[in-house]
């Protein structure tokens, strides 16, 4: 079996004092660095997935992980109770298909180019005049595409840093983190941010007929997370590892 497609069964040893819940997750996630991603071993890693194995054990729920393609990872969590996909960006047209733990993450969303790129644009609508990449099914590309402007769609968003350095695209509409993470892993860039255009928040996405019992317990576990500093200390533990050009 693939390792990246296969499933990974979260082993939880529990703390004193929890109690075992005899109710079980499902939890997809696709490659999506920094928050979720495939190690070069195997394993899946990332801020959100360590974030998820620290409320999953401290709440004594047993999950099942699988990292997956997107849109087969949001199909699932869409149409199995006690599936949940992660990490998935919360919008107004998604409100109400899920149940929510988060936010997990935050995410802002970049316009890039190459860094020697003649491209010059200041906002989503200075994009008409130019061919602008994108990952399918992605928040990002259907955001930008909902403002009126063609997307070039991607199977994944590591296909665009090649697009982008092949000049079959101008500009390359992703997450600040994930896209300058696989132009690194692409030997592309370095990328030029032309702008920001949305402050977004990635979460918990989980079937609406998933036991709210038990994500109001992941809910509780993280707040606290946020509050005692040890959420700080997973985002700067992986993005320190990341930044120090580790590959997947």
């Amino acid at each position: 079996m693939h390792k990246g497609m296969m499933a990974v069964l979260l082993a939880l040893t529990l703390s004193p004092g929890l109690s075992v819940q005899a109710d079980t997750l499902t939890l997809t996630t696709e490659n999506y660095p920094p928050f979720n991603f495939e190690t070069e071993s195997g394993e899946i890693d990332g801020i959100s997935v360590r974030v998820m194995r620290t409320l999953l054990e401290e709440s004594g729920i047993e999950a099942e992980m699988r990292l997956l393609p997107w849109s087969r990872a949001y199909a699932l969590a869409r149409s199995r109770a006690g599936t949940c996909v992660f990490s998935t960006t919360r919008t107004p047209e998604r409100e109400a298909l899920f149940e929510w733990v988060g936010p997990l993450v935050d995410n802002q969303w970049h316009a890039f180019t190459l860094e020697d790129s003649d491209v010059q644009a200041g906002h989503l609508e200075d994009l008409h005049d130019y061919r602008v990449g994108g990952y399918r099914d992605d928040a990002t590309a259907l955001y930008v595409e909902s403002q009126g402007i063609p997307v070039d769609t991607a199977p994944n968003d590591r296909l665009n840093a090649r697009k982008l350095a092949a000049g079959r695209i101008d500009v390359w509409v992703s997450g600040e983190y994930l896209a300058p993470w696989y132009a690194r892993q692409e030997g592309v860039g370095p990328l030029r941010s032309l702008f920001a255009f949305n402050d977004t928040v990635m979460s918990l996405a989980c079937h609406p007929d998933t036991d709210r019992d038990l994500l109001d317990q992941l809910q509780e576990r993280l707040d606290a997370m946020r509050q005692d500093g040890r959420y700080a200390a997973i985002l700067a533990a992986v993005l320190n590892q990341t930044n120090g050009g580790n590959d997947e």
